[in-house]
């Protein structure tokens, strides 16, 4: 560098050209890379989400009152079953696709009392979003969940066709299709 006659400094312009010559790491390469990996993520996610979130219509009233005919659930199929979750199954050609709540896992010992609230392994469930069965008919015996079935029931007791009676009795794991996450309320009066 030079001084000029006004004591000012100004910068060879040789400086400039060695400088620009000289390798630098290129941050908008970085940045690019990371904004990519990004995308493909929520790309991957969004596929995923279409081809395991699927959707069903509720029919009858034996979910009542948490489900009436008409509201939409969304269901996935990758999610374990447990205690008090909503699951569509297979419940064969008479009844296809149906949603019943979770109330045994295999190896659980079952008990209904007359107005329809549950007794798992000797201890009363609350449910609150149970209606009870007026005419004390939902009664049973001690049954115990087999192994690789689960045992489910409908919140409006006295009108659901569940685990209770033979016609759809224990049901068995695979037979699960998925969980439901969220619940939409048909507003159609």
């Amino acid at each position: 560098m030079r001084d000029s006659d006004k004591g000012m400094r100004y910068e060879d312009p040789a400086e400039y050209s060695a400088y620009d010559q000289q390798p630098h790491p290129k941050k908008s390469g970085k940045i690019f890379s990371a904004l990519l990996s990004v995308c493909i993520i929520l790309l991957l996610i969004a596929t995923l989400s279409l081809l395991y979130i699927r959707q069903y219509t509720v029919t009858g009233d034996s979910m009542k009152p948490t489900l009436m005919a008409g509201d939409r659930v969304f269901y996935v199929g990758f999610v374990k079953p447990s205690y008090g979750d909503l699951i569509i199954f297979d419940a064969g050609d008479v009844y296809g696709l149906v949603i019943k709540r979770v109330e045994g896992l295999p190896g659980d010992v079952i008990q209904i009392t007359a107005d329809g609230h549950v007794v798992r392994n000797g201890q009363s469930q609350e449910e609150t979003y149970l209606i009870p069965d007026a005419y004390g008919n939902s009664a049973t015996q001690e049954i115990t969940v087999e192994s690789g079935k689960l045992f489910v029931l409908g919140d409006n007791r006295a009108a659901s066709i569940d685990s209770r009676d033979v016609r759809i009795g224990q049901i068995s794991s695979d037979s699960v299709r998925g969980v439901v996450t969220n619940m939409l309320r048909d507003t159609v009066p």
